[in-house]
């Protein structure tokens, strides 16, 4: 009589387990999205908007927002129009405060090297690997053994460093494309960033020139009043 055992099933839910374990990264456009926190009124130098939490715009981006919160970092996508009649470089023309006082964003690159989630350390699914047991036995002895070994470890192992590294790509390039770092923004352009802030906590934020009387804000003239005819004519 054949009695088959096998451990097949479970390995493979096993195997299914460890491969979704590399976070991936749903990319923020901040120009997407629909609910800013304005800080300032209509008709000023600098209209400025922010929102907090960023990485949950689209997404939950879990690692990422692990990564986040462990080293003290808050990201947040914002929004900033030009009123002025002169160009304006975000990093030397305007100031952006948390609460009261001045704080200055982190560069894109620092900033993705701070965030990324870890590669090399899914290496450690290498040992992890299966065998299928399958006997053949004959009133309770083995007449064969076909016990089948399966290298699962190096596939889950290259699966999760291959899905951890294109998610920190793709998070690196995104912070780097809306990286307002000595952004140029012309009059009345309106442009959407990304601002990596060395913060544990949330704060108002405001966004000032540096120098608010060398810039003046676009006016538009008043209509000249029409001059009344003289009476009598026609």
């Amino acid at each position: 009589m054949q009695k088959p055992f096998t451990h097949l099933v479970a390995a493979a839910t096993m195997a299914f387990a460890l491969a979704g374990c590399a976070g991936s990264y749903r990319a923020i456009r901040p120009e997407s999205i629909t609910s800013y926190q304005s800080t300032s009124g209509k008709g000023g130098p600098i209209d400025f908007s922010y929102r907090y939490g960023a990485l949950l715009t689209h997404g939950p981006n879990k690692k990422y927002v692990k990564k986040e919160r462990k080293r003290g970092y808050q990201l947040v996508a914002v929004q900033v129009k030009n009123n002025t009649t002169a160009e304006l470089n975000f990093s030397r023309d305007l100031e952006l405060s948390f609460g009261d006082r001045p704080v200055q964003p982190v560069g894109s690159l620092q900033a993705s090297e701070d965030l990324k989630q870890g590669v090399a350390i899914y290496l450690l699914y290498l040992p992890l690997n299966f065998r299928v047991v399958s006997t053949v036995s004959n009133n309770g002895g083995v007449v064969q053994d076909n016990s089948v070994f399966i290298p699962t470890g190096p596939f889950i192992a290259a699966g999760n460093m291959i899905g951890a590294g294109t998610a920190n790509k793709n998070m690196r390039n995104e912070l780097a494309r809306y990286d307002l770092t000595n952004k140029v923004i012309r009059p009345g352009e309106t442009v959407y960033g990304l601002l990596p802030l060395r913060e544990t906590n949330v704060a108002p934020l405001k966004l000032t020139l540096r120098n608010s009387a060398a810039i003046a804000p676009v006016t538009v003239p008043s209509a000249t009043p029409a001059t009344p005819a003289p009476a009598g004519s026609n």
